[in-house]
């Protein structure tokens, strides 16, 4: 996956995941408009990845069963052209917004581990060893 760069994240987002627009369209107007005509100055990850892409697709995704492989591999995909990115904004971003929602139980940090590519596994594996070392332990996962 090549690397998304932060002036395409919207835009990548709606082209990469199926449901992106329906999950856009759920987001409350004034954070809707800002990412609709991002980048601008009020632009802000913190706020995108958990209203328009976290909560609505990514966690739903990852909760199901069975889960919907296509939808996960797109999550995926985008996921990892953001891993890509070295910049430290969006570093943070994935970290806190991104792979910690993964820590909510065993069964989504499992899920999360088999759908992710090579960037993003080792950056969820490094997180889980350093910054949780006893919710590893406690999961009991094959890494």
């Amino acid at each position: 996956m090549s690397r998304i760069e932060f002036q395409d994240i919207v835009r990548q987002f709606v082209l990469m995941i199926p449901t992106a627009n329906a999950a856009l369209r759920g987001v409350p107007d004034r954070p809707r408009l800002d990412f609709e005509v991002w980048p601008d100055q009020d632009s802000d990850l913190y706020d995108f990845f958990p209203m328009a892409f976290v909560r609505p697709i990514l966690l739903l995704e990852l909760n199901k069963e069975p889960v919907d492989r296509e939808v996960l591999i797109a999550c995926f995909e985008f996921i990892e052209g953001l891993a890509n990115n070295e910049d430290d904004y969006i570093q943070g971003a994935l970290y806190f917004e991104i792979y910690e929602q993964f820590l909510s139980g065993r069964d989504v940090m499992a899920k999360a581990l088999e759908f992710s590519l090579p960037v993003t596994r080792s950056s969820l594996i490094r997180m889980l060893i350093e910054d949780y070392p006893e919710t590893l332990r406690e999961f009991d996962l094959k890494i």
